[in-house]
């Protein structure tokens, strides 16, 4: 048995520490090794023909690799599961989810099984061993599960990483619109939105639009183009009213972080203000946990009446988790 023990190990690391009953086979196990194993508690028995090496201690990765093997052909990881694989935005990793194809029922899946009528192939793709719906179709899933503000920073941030190609996501929505699906509804919905139209160059300029939306304050013009004298400069603005002379600039963390950054953004500020420009800046920290500052402040700017409280993203995000 020494023999295999070198082989079954080498196999099981390229595998999250999973070996299959088609692995052992290929390694040239007998049925009465495979026993040994898992007498002497080298392999653990996960379910019909899965295995995990005693050398690999369970993982969150193993555990939704573990899950898609046990579904067996078709299935795939999918909702929340997917999402956190693709990295969307807002999203933690959490419960495992499969869906398969009707009629097809797997009970030997440690986790959330949906048993689903259309599960097509176009809606199928792998992440490395990992069989997992694609970004679009696992948004579609998962519009019903998360809040509104939730839903749209996961489609900004797919979309921004490329993950989303906004055409075919229309596409597969108006063929799945007559299933009646809610998400299917949901998903339309925000596309219709106001600056849909367009990518935010950053993520905190999403979320920036986010709050201005739940607020009901009209929307800025997004990365306009001014030119500054003296010299003719040109620069890019992240939004801005034109007709209060008002430029909003939302500084993250990571671009306005040296003095050298400060410096240009004095520099900048200074000129804008020189052509009768206002200038307010807004920092992650507003975006994230102080929206109710940035629509006070700009309804007051705007001579507008404003809401005295909006949830923060961080309260959103405990809110749909």
């Amino acid at each position: 048995m020494a023999r295999f023990h070198a082989s079954i190990a080498e196999r099981a690391s390229e595998q999250l520490g999973l070996l299959r009953a088609f692995d052992l086979d290929q390694l040239g196990l007998s049925e009465r090794q495979r026993r040994t194993c898992t007498s002497a508690q080298l392999l653990v028995r996960l379910g019909p023909g899965l295995f995990r090496h005693a050398g690999f201690p369970p993982i969150h990765e193993q555990r939704l690799l573990a899950a898609v093997w046990l579904a067996g052909s078709g299935g795939a990881l999918s909702h929340l599961a997917a999402a956190s694989v693709w990295g969307f935005d807002g999203i933690r990793p959490g419960a495992v989810e499969v869906s398969v194809p009707l009629p097809r029922n797997p009970r030997s899946v440690e986790g959330w099984v949906h048993r689903v009528r259309d599960l097509p192939a176009q809606d199928v793709t792998t992440k490395g061993l990992l069989a997992v719906t694609t970004p679009a179709r696992t948004l579609i899933d998962c519009a019903t599960r998360l809040q509104p503000a939730q839903l749209e920073e996961a489609l900004d941030g797919a979309c921004r990483r490329g993950q989303i190609y906004v055409p075919h996501l229309e596409w597969r929505l108006e063929q799945l619109r007559a299933s009646g699906r809610v998400g299917v509804a949901r998903l339309a919905d925000l596309l219709c939105l106001p600056h849909r139209d367009r990518t935010e160059e950053s993520w905190l300029e999403s979320a920036f639009l986010r709050v201005l939306r739940r607020s009901g304050l009209p929307l800025p013009r997004i990365q306009a183009h001014v030119v500054a004298e003296p010299g003719g400069k040109r620069y890019r603005l992240d939004a801005c009213y034109d007709d209060r002379n008002l430029v909003i600039e939302i500084d993250g963390h990571a671009t306005h972080a040296t003095r050298r950054q400060r410096q240009a953004d004095a520099e900048r500020d200074a000129r804008l203000v020189a052509q009768g420009k206002q200038v307010v800046r807004f920092t992650y920290e507003d975006v994230v946990e102080r929206p109710g500052y940035i629509t006070a402040t700009l309804a007051t700017l705007l001579g507008l009446p404003f809401r005295d409280r909006l949830p923060s993203l961080s309260d959103a995000r405990r809110a749909g988790n």
